[in-house]
């Protein structure tokens, strides 16, 4: 297979599905949106325009989480969604919640440190409480049980681990540290000693280190 992964490095998306080409050793190029995630000569390639864009063998994808389930058929090993039905539906409920509570939670932070910042304290504040809120919440939901448990990753669990990350990295720069619960960072802290995962939350701290340095006085 020919596969081209295309992203930009600060995406927790593009570093969920880097991890699962990763985890199932596939060979692939990942290189930046041509002209832009948005451009015409972008959109030529991924007519969505969004990242990550993947294309195999000439045929384009997008949305990270249907990339991700493609991949772990097309290469099934090792397996990262569970055979049984109810087990795949909590897998995609929590790459769901993810991608909707979690990461657009962190999200928040974005115009927060492109701006000002130290002068919308309160707002760094509400924005960050609400990244704690999501995450208690993930725990309420007892994401974190199986691999604590000893049990296999499956995607959900690599979905978290750069979106984490981004979060403490944003909240370090604005000083307002983020307080997450203590099973959701030791599920995190486990999920992140697999060698996939670890390289791309170096590829990721390395690009929002930069990204953020765009944005001091």
């Amino acid at each position: 297979m020919n596969i081209t992964l295309y992203g930009i490095g600060v995406s927790a998306f593009v570093a969920k599905v880097r991890i699962v080409l990763d985890m199932k050793g596939l060979a692939f190029e990942e290189v930046p949106p041509p002209g832009g995630y948005g451009s015409e000569a972008y959109r030529k390639l991924v007519p969505a325009g969004s990242v990550p864009g993947m294309v195999i063998d000439g045929t384009p994808f997008h949305d990270s989480n249907a990339m991700m389930e493609l991949l772990d058929e097309i290469a099934p090993e090792p397996r990262l969604m569970p055979a049984e039905p109810f087990a795949r539906a909590r897998v995609r409920a929590l790459l769901g919640f993810h991608d909707t509570r979690v990461e657009a939670s962190v999200r928040a932070l974005f115009p927060l440190v492109k701006r000002d910042w130290r002068a919308e304290r309160e707002a760094v504040e509400a924005a960050c409480a609400g990244i704690e809120a999501a995450l208690e919440r993930l725990d309420q939901l007892d994401a974190p049980a199986a691999v604590l448990a000893g049990e296999a990753p499956t995607l959900a669990d690599l979905a978290y681990p750069c979106t984490l990350q981004m979060g403490a990295m944003l909240g370090a720069e604005m000083e307002r540290p983020l307080r997450p619960p203590p099973r959701i960072e030791d599920w995190c802290a486990q999920v992140s000693t697999l060698p996939a995962v670890a390289r791309s939350l170096a590829l990721h701290r390395e690009a929002m280190e930069g990204w953020m340095a765009g944005f001091r006085a």
